[in-house]
């Protein structure tokens, strides 16, 4: 029943990192608190389990989602190089800073952050006025906050990102597929945190890496980057607006339910 779960949630999050320029990790997370439980894992390490192995998902469904956004000429490069090293950087910092936190304080933070993100969807409040003119030091500190956040709550920022880039100049479709690029060096710096700061933890369970839990971010991560490539197909073919509220609404009720354990 377990690996089935992964295989079912591998297949939604890849679509969904697809269509939305998201690592998938706003489904992935509230997912794994409820596998992870079932399986006993520690209440201590139990968020930075669940973080950890979202951000090493994501990998996988970023680099799909990516090569097939690329592959439409939907990945502007060019401000990537630019905010690609504070990213890293940011996501790194952003992994040490959950380390820091208990498990219980951590849930909580990583439900409201759901909520907030749901009523963005549903509400999709418009970005800032169009001003690609910004300088340098724009993207390089917008690409630190960025990668920070990420690597504490766990995903791979297109929460954030898109609505970025959108206001740096980008078409909508561009700022999805760089949003999905930034999502690669999130996840990897992130993840590599994770493991790094729990890596000697006596609560671990077996198969893991620090706080990454390999079996749910392999087969979860290796199914979501085969189905990333219809979330993108399905988002350069259709209005998105019917999808995305349905989706906030799930996001909603998965939040509030973790806020109430």
């Amino acid at each position: 029943m377990e690996i089935l779960l992964y295989f079912l949630l591998g297949t939604f999050s890849g679509v969904l990192a697809g269509l939305f320029g998201i690592g998938g990790g706003i489904i992935i997370i509230p997912t794994f608190f409820y596998v992870f439980s079932f399986l006993g894992f520690a209440d201590q390490i139990l968020s930075h389990m669940v973080l950890g192995s979202s951000l090493g998902v994501i990998v996988f469904s970023s680099l799909s989602s990516t090569f097939s956004h690329n592959s439409k000429g939907a990945v502007n490069w060019e401000l990537i190089k630019i905010v690609a090293p504070s990213i890293i950087l940011g996501s790194g910092l952003g992994g040490i800073t959950a380390g820091l936190l208990e498990s219980n304080v951590l849930q909580g933070l990583v439900a409201l952050f759901l909520v907030v993100a749901s009523i963005q969807l549903i509400f999709e409040f418009p970005p800032p006025p169009q001003n690609p003119r910004t300088n340098i030091v724009g993207p390089v500190v917008a690409g630190g906050g960025i990668g920070w956040l990420s690597g504490v709550f766990g995903i791979g920022g297109g929460i954030f990102s898109v609505p970025y880039f959108y206001h740096r100049g980008l078409k909508m479709m561009n700022a999805i597929g760089t949003s999905a690029a930034c999502g690669i060096p999130i996840a990897l710096a992130g993840s590599i945190s994770y493991v790094v700061i729990g890596y000697d933890n006596i609560n671990l369970p077996d198969n893991s890496i620090g706080f990454v839990y390999l079996p749910a971010t392999i087969i979860v991560g290796l199914t979501s980057s085969l189905t990333a490539k219809f979330g993108v197909n399905i988002a350069h073919r259709m209005k998105q607006k019917k999808l995305r509220i349905g989706f906030a609404f799930l996001v909603m009720i998965m939040a509030l339910n973790l806020l109430m354990r």
